[in-house]
């Protein structure tokens, strides 16, 4: 070869190296090394490790006719609650199967129905948001770290936002506790925080230091719904929503949590939450791992219709005062006091004459139609109830069909003492 052609040879060689490190100084640039699952590239590193969540899935597309607002009137939410979650430990009222949480979430996907946000739920209940007419909002109680290893991926997936209600003494991060650095990265993907009190208290307790207005009691109220709210507000940023460990509520709480910054209360009394609700008596359905009909009766938003599912009266749990009374034995016995920790529900129809056993069905106010056992050569139907209630009023409804095809129903009502438990 010429010395001519080795020149043209070597520039050419030049001229294709200068063009290759100029295309790959632009492109240099769009490389991004991903980040680990749950950290924030932003942010700097940590001191505390936790469990590396597993890749989220794309969020499946909503049902069509989901999120046309209506009037706030016409709007009604079923408030979930649920506690721990596990893919292989045995099921208890508390404690839930993983794969069971994520069906309720799918069905909830294919359902008519609209996932909203705590906040969400507080600007459509004090007037400044229209919701559509069925909604959800999920809370999560206490702070187990199954929340986060369990059902966060699968919030996270469906894009559903959650609120959890924590109580301080549990968040250590320790055992099978979720730690502060946990719940913010929740936070930065659907979660927000309320107050579940600071040692999770129980009746007794409270019943401990009574009289309610007693110094010991006051004092007990401002450290468990006073003091747990300012300690989250320091960790998390503003809380305002607080849930009654147990459900339990008295009067001097509800006189005094409005001075804390709260502006919401939640009990465990299952039934839809309107526009009129109590603020600070919210209902909530809290969903057992071992009693699907609660997710059931949830997801039912029918409106009741006299003579086939639960009638009330002028208030809640009551009933008109021309109803008469069941023509057969019940308990708890019509008009009777019971306290808040009663076991039993039934009514004994043996005394009734052509009865199909196989159409009995029983109501109960709150709780819709309930899981009732029968017994047919008893002729007897009963409801074991699952947990304390401290809804001042209950009215239970009783239907079935003779022999002849014809339908019948029966009622009563009872009151709740919320203060007294069998064990007094």
């Amino acid at each position: 070869m010429t010395r001519n052609g080795q020149s043209l040879l070597c520039m050419l060689a030049l001229w294709v190296a200068v063009l290759l490190g100029a295309v790959q100084a632009q492109l240099e640039p769009m490389r991004v090394d991903p980040a680990p699952v749950g950290v924030d590239p932003a942010e700097p590193p940590r001191p505390v490790a936790i469990p590396a969540v597993r890749p989220v899935k794309p969020a499946p597309a909503p049902a069509p006719g989901k999120g046309v607002p209506v009037e706030r009137d016409q709007t009604r939410v079923a408030v979930l609650g649920y506690h721990n979650f596990s893919k292989t430990a045995p099921v208890t009222e508390m404690l839930m199967r993983t794969d069971e949480f994520r069906k309720q979430m799918e069905y909830i996907r294919k359902s008519d129905l609209t996932v909203i946000s705590m906040q969400e739920f507080l600007e459509w209940r004090f007037g400044a948001r229209r919701l559509p007419a069925k909604c959800v909002l999920i809370t999560m109680d206490d702070g187990w770290r199954s929340v986060y290893t369990e059902a966060y991926p699968i919030l996270r997936e469906y894009g559903y936002p959650f609120h959890l209600f924590l109580y301080t003494h549990y968040l250590t991060g320790r055992g099978e506790s979720m730690s502060p650095d946990m719940i913010k990265e929740m936070m930065r993907h659907g979660a927000s925080i309320g107050s579940h009190s600071v040692s999770h208290l129980y009746p007794k307790d409270w019943k401990a230091r009574e009289p309610q207005d007693s110094p010991a009691y006051t004092a007990l109220i401002d450290q468990e719904l006073g003091l747990s709210q300012k300690r989250l507000t320091n960790l998390f940023g503003s809380v305002n929503t607080y849930c009654y460990p147990g459900g339990y509520v008295t009067p001097a709480m509800l006189e005094r949590i409005p001075g804390y910054g709260y502006v919401a209360a939640f009990t465990v009394l299952p039934g839809k939450v309107t526009d009129t609700e109590d603020p600070f008596q919210i209902h909530r359905y809290m969903v057992f791992g071992t009693d699907p009909t609660v997710f059931a009766s949830a997801m039912d938003f029918r409106v009741a219709q006299s003579g086939t599912a639960v009638s009330l009266g002028t208030e809640p749990g009551t009933l008109p005062p021309t109803t008469p009374p069941p023509p057969f034995a019940v308990q708890p016995r019509p008009d009777s006091t019971v306290p808040c920790d009663f076991k039993l529900v039934e009514a004994n129809l043996s005394g009734v004459a052509g009865v199909d056993m196989s159409s009995l069905r029983m109501s109960v106010s709150g709780f819709g139609r309930v899981p009732a056992r029968v017994d047919a050569a008893a002729k007897t139907i009963s409801w074991q109830v699952p947990m304390r209630i401290y809804m001042p009023n209950i009215s239970v409804h009783v239907t079935w069909k003779t022999t002849d095809g014809a339908s019948h129903k029966a009622e009563w009502a009872f009151k709740v003492d919320p203060y007294a438990t069998a064990q007094q």
